[in-house]
């Protein structure tokens, strides 16, 4: 595996990908302090109500984005679908998806936030700026698909 293949926006978005995914999994959101004891709240718990799938959605967005940033340079011998728009722009516009998703997950429930929140929403505008670098990039060339 030669990572020196990943351009400094396939860095920026895998990497923070990485990191946001773990996040999202295992750090509190919310959390109170009650007798002594305290009560913390994942992102994709959901307390009971919907408020869980923003975060989910961001989620599996993330996890496609990583895999996507990776095939595309690590493994150059898959041919991932042709699009109606280019693979640089999808990725832009999955990574803007991820901080909007995880800013609907903050303001739908403001009670308890810890600092844990916020720092996923400003990771999600550092993948964003991966993404926008992604985007800039030349498109590498793919075979059109064959018409019968």
């Amino acid at each position: 595996m030669d990572l020196s293949k990943l351009s400094v926006g396939d860095r920026i978005v895998a990497g923070v990908g990485i990191l946001q995914i773990l996040l999202l999994l295992f750090v509190p959101w919310h959390s109170v302090e009650i007798f002594g004891e305290t009560y913390s709240l994942q992102p994709l718990d959901g307390d009971g109500t919907a408020i869980a799938w923003p975060a989910a959605l961001a989620l599996i967005v993330l996890l496609a984005l990583v895999v996507v940033v990776l095939v595309r340079k690590l493994a150059p011998q898959v041919n991932l679908p042709a699009l109606p728009i280019g693979w640089n722009q999808a990725i832009f516009y999955a990574t803007i998806a991820v901080p909007v998703l995880l800013f609907l997950k903050l303001i739908a429930e403001t009670d308890f936030l810890t600092f844990w929140a916020y720092f996923l929403v400003l990771l999600g505008c550092a993948l964003a700026y991966g993404g926008y670098l992604i985007s800039k990039e030349t498109e590498t060339s793919v075979a059109p698909p064959t018409q019968f």
